[in-house]
């Protein structure tokens, strides 16, 4: 269970708010205790989970797709250099 500050919460509430969407547990609080637990209101949850699952598969692709080590400028000179033959 991750804990927050008040002071904490306010410069990063946005983030904080998609933590508790994942299903992790999120407790802010004051002066060092304990006093407000956030939580994903129910069906929030499963939305951003689909969407979270949506972005994860676009990283695997990214990650999986070839690294292009060709220069736009090189490709030119190539397209190019094809046309005149």
């Amino acid at each position: 269970m991750a804990r927050y500050s008040v002071a904490t919460t306010k410069d990063n509430l946005s983030s904080l708010i998609d933590k508790a969407l994942a299903g992790e547990e999120v407790v802010i609080t004051r002066h060092g205790k304990d006093v407000v637990k956030l939580h994903a209101v129910e069906g929030a949850a499963a939305s951003k989970s689909a969407h979270a699952r949506a972005f994860e598969r676009l990283r695997e692709f990214q990650r999986s797709a070839p690294v292009m080590t060709t220069s736009y400028l090189e490709l030119k000179r190539m397209d190019e250099a094809d046309g005149a033959l």
